[in-house]
């Protein structure tokens, strides 16, 4: 590259840097005003399309209310000047009331992964957005050490109020993405109302029906040694998802009926895919929706195995099917999953209620009542109606060997090429199963791979040269020991995936973007906790995939 290129596009770097830190506050807010009002004078000049700066420091608590934006111009509440830290004895870290189209993100800080922090709330639960609040997104936010959970999104009748019951209220567009939600003894999230069937109200003598929620959105969120279920969704009746998102050490505290990695609660259309579950005490995933909806490339390794090992009969499975409300006429699809060493059954299905469920293409390997039952561990009917079953392509096995997992030890269930996986699934497009769990196409070379995985031989089809849709695909510095920047310009408004892989295949991190088509799109990935050595940066888009050479140096 000739000199002057060089410093055209050192330019770019420095200028795109600044871009990606500089913030425009319309107001900043130190931590001797957690009390944030807009009915306060000093708040009233806020309005939609504002950026809210909250300075760095240790803050007692943060309680926003009757702030409200619009689908085109929200309110933006951001981390100023480094990170903020609450460590309380309030009742919540964070608390978001009656607000709408408000965005509570802690990216402004490119050196802190996390700017807001919630390290104690000695007296209640880190976050709730409450109070009839209704389209807001969360980013960025460390949760943990609470007294009861994470995070609460839902308003709930009282006997006092009926303004929040399902005629007369809807919750709209909650997402809630890249946060870390740690050590908290109840659920990791508590999103919409579980009660959807009908809530009894003891204080009035009076049984209510919550509100739903329509529009929510849980994604790339990590939840660690959660006392009840990691994520319990309920009441989202549309347009849900729950994907991407890495769950360990759920159901700590062994609460029976609040034992799970995820669960699809009562009243819920939840598309659940590409989530990772590790080592819970409970259900990998319990769904207790109302159908119409599938379940698919989600990895679960362990699920309850460490719950009452010497205790048979306490079993614990893979995947659950319950029943509490079902739609007439409805489907429910089970497709593409990885299920290792569950305790009990891989899947344990129990709702006739259900047109169907079809169950196609899983990977199941070594449940702990193979001993026991043999072939029936893989997949227990409860002694349902045949007829509501459709069983097909799922590879089964009692021998984790014969998998050839790609790296099990290193808890990589990705499956070699030579793997007996490979071409046992079926072609599942017209169920929207186009991608795996890494977000790699399916199918690779004309093959369907049973499992969460699409194998993918490493020296084929990933290359330096940009897909079709990419303009510009660039990373820097490189190479470098803390973090690095991407550049990404695609000709296309799409959601991208980067995959950081080791020389053995391994992802050791991954990143969803949005990228706006015909601008440079910039983002960060923090490797400073990677070893030094080579590693491979993907990006997979909706016309391919392309790859970069990265050097960790320490």
């Amino acid at each position: 590259m000739k000199k002057g290129n060089w410093i055209i596009l050192l330019f770019i770097i420095v200028f795109l840097s600044l871009r990606l830190n500089a913030q425009n506050c319309s107001k900043t807010i130190d931590p001797s005003t957690p009390y944030i009002d807009w009915e306060n004078s000093n708040f009233k000049n806020i309005q939609p399309g504002d950026t809210v700066c909250l300075q760095a420091g240790n803050w007692d608590y943060i309680q926003l209310k009757d702030f409200h934006g619009t689908a085109e111009k929200p309110i933006v509440f951001i981390n100023s000047g480094g990170t903020v830290i609450i460590n309380t004895d309030h009742f919540v870290g964070i608390k978001i009331g009656n607000c709408s189209h408000i965005v509570f993100t802690g990216n402004g800080d490119a050196q802190a992964t996390y700017g807001f922090r919630i390290l104690k709330v000695s007296k209640g639960a880190g976050m709730g957005i409450d109070d009839y609040s209704t389209d807001i997104e969360i980013a960025h936010v460390e949760i943990s050490n609470t007294l009861l959970g994470g995070v609460y999104a839902k308003t709930d009748p009282t006997c006092s109020n009926f303004g929040a019951t399902r005629d007369k209220f809807v919750m709209k567009n909650f997402s809630f993405h890249d946060n870390y939600v740690h050590d908290v003894p109840e659920e990791g999230l508590y999103i919409g109302n579980s009660h959807y069937g009908g809530l009894y109200l003891s204080g009035c003598d009076t049984t209510v029906f919550p509100h739903t929620m329509k529009g929510v959105f849980i994604y790339d969120n990590l939840v660690e040694n959660t006392g009840w279920d990691g994520i319990q969704v309920s009441s989202a009746d549309s347009n849900c998802q729950i994907h991407d998102n890495h769950i360990n050490y759920d159901s700590q505290a062994g609460r029976a009926d609040q034992m799970s990695g995820i669960i699809i609660g009562g009243g819920s259309v939840c598309n659940t895919y590409n989530n990772t579950i590790t080592d819970g005490k409970g259900d990998g995933i319990d769904i207790f929706g109302m159908g119409g909806f599938n379940v698919f490339n989600n990895l679960i390794v362990n699920a309850g195995k460490f719950y009452l090992p010497n205790q048979p009969n306490k079993m614990k499975h893979g995947i659950y099917v319950g029943r509490a409300v079902t739609t007439t006429d409805a489907v429910l699809g089970i497709y593409n999953n990885t299920i290792v060493s569950p305790k009990s059954f891989g899947m344990s299905l129990a709702n006739n209620d259900l047109k169907s469920i079809l169950v196609k293409a899983n990977l199941i390997v070594a449940p702990g009542k193979y001993n026991d039952i043999g072939d029936n561990a893989y997949i227990n009917s409860n002694n349902m109606d045949p007829a509501h079953i459709v069983s097909s392509h799922n590879y089964t096995t009692n021998d984790i060997q014969q998998v050839r997992f790609l790296q099990p030890d290193a808890a990589n269930y990705d499956i070699q090429p030579s793997s007996p996986a490979v071409n046992y699934g079926t072609d599942l497009t017209a169920e929207g199963v186009t991608f795996d769990i890494l977000n790699r196409s399916r199918p690779f070379h004309g093959l369907f791979s049973a499992g969460a995985y699409e194998s993918h031989n490493p020296s084929v089809g990933i290359h330096s040269q940009p897909a079709l849709d990419v303009e510009m695909f660039k990373i820097y510095p490189n190479p470098t020991a803390n973090n690095v920047h991407l550049l990404i310009k695609t000709n296309l408004k799409q959601n991208v995936s980067v995959v950081v892989t080791d020389m053995s295949g391994r992802a050791v991190i991954r990143k969803r973007l949005q990228c706006i088509p015909n601008e440079v799109n910039t983002s960060s990935l923090i490797v400073r906790h990677l070893k030094s050595g080579e590693y491979l940066v993907i990006l997979f888009t909706s016309k391919g995939l392309s790859s970069l050479p990265l050097l960790i140096k320490k």
